[in-house]
């Protein structure tokens, strides 16, 4: 299903940017080679210490939809750039891409054709991961088993589960608040930023099952027991505080917890 051309509506893409020289190019690049045109690039660098600023410029000169912002100080995560981006933004649509993942050329096409079917304001989709070779990440037996049976529907299900990949989501703008930008919310602000939005039954939402993102994991991160560990800690945090504004969602929260428990208990006893 094609967007038909009268009806497209602006989009805007939103890059908090920091020291991805790496994979910049080919970020912006994926961008550019959207089968939907109709969007511009706001890139916000947040004080790049590497030529990740100087290569996004170039791209500015090329193409008078890609716009630069600078930060004057480093935030050290992406709810400040995120929300300098969110309030340049001119689009009905806000997509969200960092800097180092990459979109399939039909990404934008797609979801705007999936929003309208289904007369909805937000969505994500499935991913492919990848490591830093852009490699394909097989899943863990485990992992697969979790995906085939777990439900993406509901917002309890993503208390449960956070499965709302930021560099797949497109959004209505008018849903859009500011990520949180305190510091004990740095990598988890998306997270907040998702349950306060599907709080609000009228924000209708549903999960698409394509995978229309390559979703980068860096340095091992998928393994590593101390990141893991602080993330977790983190989403709580986040997950206390939602739960006491929002006591309706208490039993969620439960489920959380319990299933947690019995995803420790198999990779423990069974998938060692």
């Amino acid at each position: 299903m094609e967007v038909k051309q009268e009806t497209q509506s602006l989009v805007t893409v939103i890059v908090p940017l920091y020291n991805t020289e790496r994979y910049i190019a080919e970020t912006i690049e994926s961008v550019i080679n959207q089968t939907y045109q109709n969007w511009e690039m706001i890139i916000v660098d947040d004080c790049s210490t590497d030529s990740s600023r100087d290569i996004a410029k170039e791209y500015v000169t090329k193409d008078s939809r890609i716009k630069s912002v600078e930060s004057e100080v480093n935030f050290g995560g992406p709810a400040r750039p995120r929300n300098m981006g969110i309030d340049s933004a001119k689009g009905e649509y806000i997509a969200f891409l960092d800097a180092d993942d990459v979109w399939k050329n039909n990404k934008l096409e797609r979801q705007l054709a999936f929003l309208e079917k289904n007369n909805l304001s937000f969505t994500s989709c499935d991913c492919i991961l990848i490591n830093d070779k852009s490699d394909e990440i097989h899943l863990s037996p485990l992992s697969k088993l979790y995906n085939k049976f777990a439900r993406k529907k509901t917002i309890c299900d993503v208390i449960k589960n956070n499965f709302i990949v930021t560099s797949s989501v497109l959004i209505r703008k008018d849903l859009l608040k500011n990520f949180n930008e305190d510091k004990k919310y740095i990598a988890v602000e998306d997270f907040d930023m998702w349950l306060h939005v599907l709080a609000n039954h009228q924000n209708t939402y549903k999960y698409q099952e394509e995978k229309l993102v390559r979703y980068r994991l860096l340095d091992g991160s998928a393994s590593n027991r101390k990141n893991v560990f602080e993330q977790e800690l983190k989403a709580n945090i986040v997950l206390a505080n939602f739960v006491f504004e929002h006591s309706a969602f208490q039993v969620c929260y439960l489920k959380r917890m319990a299933a947690r428990f019995l995803v420790n208990f198999f990779k423990q006893n069974i998938f060692k």
